[in-house]
């Protein structure tokens, strides 16, 4: 997918720049987050996943909350309400150093994080529904965009204070604020053939229709979907927790973590090209695009088991990076076509929760592994994780045929 800015509606493109300065914000903190409680807070790699846990526990709340507040409560109120939550727990991290008041506050970052992310990849539906898979995109570039710039500054910042990581956060969070109230405005939600105002805050969800999923085996593709999903991030999540200290014990430096990372943002960025030809070449469908994602995570685990020096961590992570380019966005664009009308939210919220669950595993998971096995044996398993989704999102196809008669979307499986 090349970003030419005459191939998207101009409300996409003010979306696209709330995503990327809201996960720029959010970057300054989790990269660094089991450096900070080990070095600043003094404590284990255990205690650091239990905060984490809890963190992503508050992003599972809030990504199940935040889809029935976006389709009931309105889009505009939750999404201001969210992000002034988010910006107020930010400068408290920085006021206070602490460890009970940061894993409070974080776990409030994770709920205000778990509303917001669905709510955007619900808007490029709603703002723009004809855009499949690209409107999805839009805004997974948009987000590792701001991967990359927060992870580079936050870095750079921390060799300074960790305090200011939080503050950068919180200012960033003041301009999300600003961003969110230029695009949901009457004007735009009415352009989206969508109610504005005191209507659509109050409107009942519309569950008419044939796309209706009420049965229980309806809703068994999105749930084979989201177990897959989650297992990755289990997989994935070890790279920004438990192999942060992992790649310091090579000598390593705090920067050359950091601009991992940047290289990961840089490459989701600027490799939407190549992305395009192998998904054309090799995977032209959705059902096909995450399987090879996923055999990609299992190759770029077996590259990290041999890992020494910064040149093979660099090789093992862009080839992740390949993989989260074929199943990070491919995932939420099936959820996205299987949703029914005025479900947009919520079935985002289902996507967004699952990956929020493999967060909140996954360092904990990860650092137990690592501490009571070894770092090797913690990469192994997770490499045969990756495997076990495939079968997951093996099943997702065969339950989607199935259930073609129960008013399921059948064109997540050609598209």
């Amino acid at each position: 997918m090349k970003l030419r800015t005459n191939a998207y509606p101009g409300i996409m493109w003010l979306l696209f720049a709330a995503a990327v300065v809201f996960a720029t914000g959010m970057a300054f903190l989790w990269p660094l987050t089991t450096l900070y409680i080990r070095d600043v807070l003094g404590k284990s790699l255990t205690t650091a996943g239990v905060v984490l846990f809890f963190n992503q526990g508050g992003f599972l709340v809030g990504s199940l909350i935040g889809g029935v507040l976006f389709d009931r409560w309105g889009k505009r109120r939750t999404l201001l309400t969210f992000t002034v939550l988010a910006l107020l727990a930010a400068f408290g991290m920085g006021l206070w150093q602490d460890l009970w008041i940061y894993g409070v506050l974080l776990t409030v970052t994770g709920l205000c994080s778990g509303v917001i992310y669905p709510g955007m990849y619900a808007l490029a539906s709603v703002f723009w529904p004809e855009g499949g898979r690209k409107g999805i995109n839009l805004v997974y570039v948009a987000v590792n965009v701001g991967v990359a710039l927060g992870s580079a500054l936050g870095g750079l910042v921390a060799t300074l204070s960790f305090q200011w990581t939080f503050y950068g956060n919180g200012f960033v969070q003041v301009a999300v604020l600003l961003l969110f109230s230029l695009m949901l405005t009457k004007k735009h939600l009415q352009a989206a053939s969508l109610p504005a105002g005191s209507q659509e805050e109050s409107r009942p969800v519309d569950t008419g229709g044939t796309v209706q999923v009420s049965s229980r085996k309806g809703h068994l593709p999105i749930i084979m979907l989201c177990t897959g999903l989650l297992i990755l991030w289990v997989v994935y999540v070890q790279w920004q927790s438990n192999l942060a200290p992992y790649i310091q014990s090579f000598g390593l430096t705090l920067a050359d973590y950091s601009t991992l990372w940047t290289l990961n943002g840089a490459m989701i960025l600027c490799g939407q090209p190549v992305i395009s030809w192998v998904i054309k070449r090799f995977a032209r469908t959705l059902h096909a695009q995450i399987l090879l994602g996923s055999y990609i995570f299992v190759c770029s685990m077996l590259i990290l088991s041999q890992a020494s020096t910064y040149a093979a961590f660099f090789t093992a992570m862009m080839v992740m990076t390949l993989g989260e380019m074929l199943v990070w966005p491919g995932v939420p664009t099936i959820a996205a076509e299987l949703a029914p009308a005025g479900r947009e939210g919520w079935y985002q919220g289902m996507v967004s929760g699952a990956s929020s669950a493999g967060r909140m595993i996954g360092p904990l998971l990860g650092a137990i592994l690592m501490e009571s096995l070894s770092p090797m044996w913690m990469i192994v398993i997770m490499a045969a994780c990756c495997l076990i989704a495939v079968f997951f999102f093996s099943q997702y196809k065969r339950f989607a045929k199935a259930g073609s008669g129960l008013g399921i979307d059948r064109s997540a499986l050609t598209r």
